[in-house]
């Protein structure tokens, strides 16, 4: 194995580009009413139904899409 070879092939395991559908509607069923989703992974076909932004997350966390920043730098907030 060559120096570097080990990161390269574990970057290759995750897709460069990932395609997410969200679909978000209204239910009515309930006394206040509440919104309701279903998000899908377009290269995978996998989907899943949604109440709340953290299911969000831990779909798009679950198919490689981590929140952290390229290069593992915290980025200042307050200067953007």
């Amino acid at each position: 194995m060559h120096k570097g070879e080990g990161a390269l092939s574990e970057r290759s395991r995750t897709p460069p580009v990932s395609t997410f559908v969200v679909r978000f509607w209204r239910e009515w069923s309930t006394a206040t009413g509440r919104w309701r989703g279903r998000i899908e992974h377009v290269q995978s076909g996998r989907s899943a139904d949604f109440l709340d932004l953290e299911a969000v997350l831990d779909f798009v966390r679950a198919h490689g899409v981590t929140d952290d920043p390229p290069g593992g730098r915290e980025i200042d907030r307050e200067s953007e």
